[in-house]
């Protein structure tokens, strides 16, 4: 069980429940410069795309999660309303 929404999400995002037991994603009112990378090695964030419908590739949840994408790094991260977590994917 998560503990909060914060720390599911580096506070990038906020996870709202919809009341189904599904939840969507809403972008946090103060969101940090940076998250932690897979490795834990901090990375600069450059774009956030809040309320994304996608399916996840995890999971295979269609939902509105969300992407993040980072200055010096092709990968793009998913929040999953689903997993509840950051799901890392390789960037064009």
């Amino acid at each position: 069980m998560h503990t909060s929404t914060h720390a599911l999400f580096h506070g990038v995002f906020e996870w709202q429940p919809l009341g189904d037991g599904h939840g969507r994603l809403m972008r946090s009112t103060s969101v940090p410069r940076t998250m932690p990378d897979p490795t834990g090695r901090p990375i600069r964030i450059a774009t956030i795309d809040a309320t994304a419908r996608a399916i996840c590739p995890r999971c295979a949840h269609l939902g509105d999660g969300g992407f993040v994408s980072f200055e010096t790094d092709l990968r793009l991260a998913y929040a999953c309303p689903a997993c509840r977590d950051f799901v890392w994917v390789q960037g064009a």
